[in-house]
C-alpha cells in the first residue's frame, strides 16, 4: 500500500489530522479559556476596587499607613471570611504596601518591573499563580489563584494601587476536567479516523490489486468488450459529474452551517459580555417566577452566586420585602404598559442606599407573548443627593439674595422719598449699607459663577506673581477689626516673610473665607487668630478661631459644595460654597488646605502653599 503514492498521500494527511486535533486543543484552545478566565476576574477586581474607592473615598487623599479607612478594612475582613477574595494589599505611588490583609507585609515596597513600568502606569497587571508553587514571597500555596493590580488614577495622576487576590481553583480544577476530556476526547476520534482511513486505504489497495488483475484479463478480451467499456465509462463519467455537483452542494451547505454557527456564537459571546459588564443589576426571570439570568452586578447587590441564584424562586433571592413589594405591583401595571419604573431604599452596611427599578415584559420572538420578566435595578443615591442639595441650594441662595436686595430696596426708596429730608450724614450711612449691600450680593454671585466654571471644567483664571501673604492677611484683618467689634483679632507673622508665587485676589477670597467662616461659626464673639509662619519649603497659614466647632461627620464634608455645618442655625448665613471654592483655589496654587476642629472646642483652618524661595535662617 505505501509503494502507491497516491494512497500513501492519503495515510499521511489522515496521519496528520489525527496529531492535529489533539494538539490544536492542547496549545491553542486551553490556553485560551486560561487567558479568558484571567480576564473575567481581572474585570471583577478592577469593579471590586472601584466600589472600594467609590464608598471609601479613597479619591480624597493619599494612600499611607494608618490613613485607611476604618470601613475598607472592615469590609474587606467580611469578603475575606466569605471568601469571596483571598487577600488584598493597597500600594502608596512609590510601591509602599500601606495596608495588607497579611500584615506583616506592610512597609514593603514593591520595585519590580512589572509594578514600575505597568501598574504606576495606570494599567491593569494579572497573572495566574498555580497551587504547589511558591509566591514572590516564598509563601507555597496550596489553591489557584489570580492576583490583579488595578491601578488607582485619578485627575490623571497615579495614586497607588490594589492588589485583589481570588481563589480560582474552581475554575481551573473544571478547566483542567474540560482540557482532559476534550484532549482525549478529540484523541479518540482522530485516532478513530485515521483507524478508519487506515481500514478503508486497505480495502482501497485490496481492489487496486484486484482491478490490476481484472485489467490483465481485460485486456486479453480488450477487442470483445471495448464497446462495453465505452458505454460503462460514459455512465460512469456521468455519475461521477453528478456525485461532485452533489459534493459541492453538500460543502456549501456545511460552510453556510458553520457560518451561522460562528455568527451566533460570536453574538452570545457579545451579549453576555454586555451583561457582565452592565454597572447595573439586571435580573430575568421566567413565567414561573424563577431566576433565569443574574449578571455580576446583581450578585454583588443581593449577595448570590448566579450557579446557586439561577432556577431559585425571585423571593429566594431577593431578601428585600419592599423591593419584592413594589415587583409585585409592577407585574399588574405590566399588563397596560410596556415599562414600569419605581424607587425603593434599602439598608445596606449600615448605610441607606437609594434604588431605581425598572421592569419590563420578557417578549418571545412573536413580541407578544410574555415569557417572563426583566428587572434592571439603578443606584441612583448619589442623584437623588444631587437632588436634594439643589433644593437646598436653590433656597438658600433665594434667602441669602432676598436679604440683602430686601435692604438695598428699603434704603433706596427712603433716600428717593422726596418728602424725607435726611441729613447728609444719615444719606452717606443710608448708601453704606446699599454699598455694602451690594459687596454681599456680588460676592455671593461671584461664588456662584466660580462654581459654573469649575463644574464646566474651565476653572478659574490665575495671574500668578511674586507677593506677600501677610500684606492680604494685613489688610482683611483690618477690615474685620472694623466690622466685627465684638470679636478680637489677632494677626501673628514672621518677621522676614518669604514671598510665594500666586495670584493675590484670589488668595485674598480665601483668607476673607476663612475669617468670614470664622466669625459667622463664633456668634458670641471670642478670639480670632490669623498664624503666618514658613515650614522647610512650604509658607503656612492657619486661621483659629473659638467658635461652636464642628462634629466628624461635619468636618469630613465640609469641603463639599452646598454643605453648611450645623445648618439647623438660620442665624449663621451662607449657601455652603466658601470652603469648596477656597480648595479649588488653593489646589490650584499646588497648596493644601485642612480642617482641624471639635465639637465646642473651636476649630483651626490649615493652608499650606509653597515658596519661591526658601526663608532665611
Amino acid at each position: 500500500m505505501l509503494k502507491i503514492s497516491f494512497l500513501r498521500n492519503i495515510l499521511l494527511i489522515s496521519l496528520f489530522f489525527a496529531l492535529a486535533f489533539p494538539l490544536y486543543d492542547f496549545l491553542y484552545l486551553i490556553p485560551a479559556y486560561q487567558t479568558l478566565m484571567i480576564k473575567e476576574v481581572e474585570s471583577d477586581a478592577v469593579r471590586f476596587v472601584r466600589s472600594l474607592v467609590i464608598g471609601n473615598h479613597l479619591d480624597e487623599f493619599e494612600l499611607e499607613k494608618n490613613k485607611i479607612p476604618p470601613t475598607l478594612i472592615e469590609m474587606v475582613n467580611v469578603l475575606q471570611s466569605e471568601q469571596m477574595i483571598v487577600k488584598l494589599r493597597i500600594f502608596s505611588p512609590v510601591g509602599e504596601i500601606v495596608y495588607s490583609t497579611g500584615s506583616k507585609e506592610i512597609g514593603t515596597v514593591n520595585d519590580k518591573n512589572y509594578f514600575v513600568d505597568i501598574v504606576a502606569k495606570g494599567q491593569n497587571y494579572s497573572k495566574m499563580v498555580k497551587r504547589k508553587t511558591v509566591t514572590a514571597e516564598g509563601i507555597q500555596i496550596d489553591t489557584d489563584q489570580v492576583e490583579t493590580y488595578v491601578p488607582l488614577v485619578f485627575d490623571g495622576h497615579f495614586h497607588g494601587a490594589m492588589e485583589v487576590y481570588y481563589d480560582v481553583s474552581s475554575g481551573q480544577n473544571q478547566l483542567r476536567l474540560l482540557s482532559y476530556k476534550s484532549f482525549f476526547t478529540l484523541l479518540f476520534v482522530a485516532l478513530g479516523l485515521f483507524g478508519t482511513t487506515l481500514l478503508v486505504l486497505s480495502r482501497a489497495y485490496e481492489t487496486y490489486q484486484a482491478r490490476e488483475r481484472a485489467e490483465a484479463l481485460l485486456k486479453e478480451a480488450n477487442e470483445v468488450l471495448e464497446a462495453r467499456v465505452r458505454q460503462r465509462t460514459e455512465e460512469l463519467s456521468q455519475a461521477n459529474q453528478a456525485l461532485s455537483a452533489e459534493i459541492s452542494e453538500r460543502r456549501k451547505a456545511q460552510q453556510a452551517q458553520k457560518s451561522a454557527y460562528e455568527q451566533a456564537l460570536e453574538a452570545r459571546n457579545r451579549i453576555n459580555a454586555i451583561i457582565s459588564s452592565v454597572a447595573d443589576a439586571i435580573l430575568v426571570t421566567d413565567e414561573q417566577d424563577r431566576l433565569v439570568l443574574i449578571n455580576p452586578a446583581a450578585e454583588t447587590l443581593f449577595g448570590v452566586q448566579s450557579k446557586a441564584a439561577v432556577g431559585a424562586h425571585l423571593p429566594e433571592i431577593i431578601g428585600f420585602d419592599s423591593l419584592l413589594l413594589h415587583i409585585s405591583k409592577a407585574r399588574v401595571q405590566l399588563k397596560d404598559k410596556g415599562l414600569v419604573e419605581f424607587d425603593f431604599s434599602m439598608e445596606l452596611e449600615d448605610q441607606e442606599r437609594v434604588y431605581q427599578g425598572r421592569t419590563s415584559r420578557l417578549l418571545d420572538a412573536s413580541k407578544v407573548t410574555s415569557k417572563g420578566l426583566v428587572l434592571l435595578i439603578h443606584d441612583v443615591t448619589r442623584e437623588r443627593q444631587i437632588d436634594r442639595m439643589k433644593s437646598e441650594f436653590v433656597s438658600m441662595a433665594a434667602h441669602e439674595l432676598q436679604t440683602p436686595l430686601t435692604m438695598v430696596l428699603g434704603y433706596s426708596e427712603l433716600l428717593l422719598d422726596p418728602s424725607k429730608n435726611f441729613a447728609a450724614e444719615e444719606q452717606r450711612d443710608f448708601l453704606r449699607i446699599i454699598n455694602d449691600k451690594a459687596i454681599e450680593l456680588s460676592q455671593l454671585v461671584d461664588d456662584i459663577l466660580d462654581l459654573s466654571r469649575i463644574e464646566e471644567g474651565k476653572g478659574l483664571h490665575l495671574t500668578f506673581r511674586p507677593l506677600l501673604l501677610g500684606q492680604i492677611c494685613q489688610r482683611l484683618v483690618t477690615r474685620f477689626e472694623r466690622e466685627h467689634r465684638q470679636h478680637r483679632f489677632l494677626l501673628d507673622l514672621p518677621k522676614q516673610e518669604p514671598s510665594v508665587e500666586a495670584d493675590g485676589v484670589r488668595l485674598m477670597q480665601v483668607v476673607e473665607n476663612l475669617l468670614s467662616n470664622a466669625v459667622k461659626y463664633s456668634p458670641d464673639g471670642g478670639l480670632i487668630r490669623v498664624t503666618l509662619h514658613p515650614r522647610e519649603d512650604r509658607l503656612q497659614l492657619d486661621v483659629v478661631d473659638q467658635g461652636i466647632g464642628m462634629r466628624e461627620e461635619e468636618k469630613n464634608r465640609a469641603f463639599e459644595r452646598f454643605y453648611r455645618a450645623d445648618a439647623s442655625n438660620t442665624a449663621i448665613r451662607g449657601v455652603g460654597l466658601g470652603l469648596s471654592i477656597s480648595r479649588y483655589i488653593v489646589n490650584a496654587h499646588r497648596g493644601d488646605i485642612r480642617i482641624f476642629s471639635s465639637k465646642g472646642q473651636g476649630t483651626r483652618v490649615e493652608v499650606s502653599l509653597p515658596l519661591t524661595q526658601p526663608p532665611e535662617a
